[in-house]
């Protein structure tokens, strides 16, 4: 199978080209760092000859993108618009990276409405569509930087040796899944197209509190947490996923310590930064 991966030099986006890669599949990265953006013209023929279209490319915020809601809609909803006639004329499988919808906020706003327009060309144009829902990834290679994550935000403080800043009281839960899984189950979502839902959690709940704990264990800092304000665009909300797909992929996303702790053990040189 031949598959392009919109935002391919991106965090999971690398993760997804790797494990195609490694199963046989020839891959190509449509990336601005490479020189291709979704919203190009020439997307329709950069695109040509793929099977399959896995769409990552996006502005990705919680308050942050209070600021540049137009740019939001642009890339993520006209961009996703771009993508799936690129799929409609070349025949290709469009899957789509989602998330659980619990907060009010930009960028969920707009990913919601780009699956709609996945289902939409689905409905009307017959273009074979199914979506991974990611919960709470993390992986070495995630921006410590700009957008706020919670491994690489935690493990970079902890590094420091300041206090781990926690929105809210901590006691909301997040679902960690390694980037790696999720890599593997947007490759695998390229085999369907009947608005398939995945999701790319593990089923086991942290609080985020908890989380904190294990990255001050890794880390050794004795700085502790600092408890803020919740951001503009979140509530306390309990995050876990459900298990949709997963009797259909054959395999479930696990979480491993071995794998956070390698990821928060990656962050230490940029503790000096």
């Amino acid at each position: 199978m031949h598959v392009a991966v919109t935002g391919g030099d991106g965090f999971i986006g690398r993760y997804a080209v790797e494990y195609l890669e490694r199963e046989g599949h020839t891959t190509v990265s449509v990336d601005r760092a490479s020189g291709v953006d979704i919203l190009d013209d020439k997307l329709p023929a950069v695109l040509e000859g793929t099977d399959a279209v896995i769409h990552l490319a996006g502005v990705l915020g919680t308050d942050e993108l209070f600021d540049m809601v137009e740019t939001a809609i642009d890339v993520n909803v006209k961009g996703t618009y771009r993508v799936l006639e690129a799929c409609r004329e070349n025949g290709a499988r469009f899957v789509g990276i989602t998330m659980p919808q619990v907060w009010q906020n930009v960028y969920q706003s707009t990913k919601l409405c780009a699956q709609n327009l996945a289902y939409a060309w689905n409905q009307n144009f017959q273009v074979p569509v199914s979506h991974v829902c990611a919960y709470n990834a993390f992986g070495p290679g995630q921006k410590h930087y700009g957008v706020q994550k919670i491994v690489p935000t935690f493990a970079i403080a902890g590094w420091r040796g300041v206090p781990i800043p926690i929105w809210g009281d901590g006691e909301q839960t997040v679902d960690l899944v390694y980037s790696g899984d999720l890599g593997r189950m947007l490759a695998d979502a390229c085999e369907f197209g009947d608005r398939e839902v995945f999701d790319g959690g593990t089923g086991t709940a942290f609080t985020v509190n908890e989380v904190a704990h294990k990255v001050l264990e890794v880390t050794g800092s004795k700085a502790g947490v600092e408890h803020l304000p919740m951001r503009k665009g979140e509530t306390k909300t309990d995050l876990v996923a459900g298990g949709r797909g997963w009797e259909q992929l054959g395999w479930r996303p696990e979480f491993r310590d071995e794998d956070f702790e390698r990821t928060v053990l990656a962050y230490r040189r940029f503790a000096d930064e």
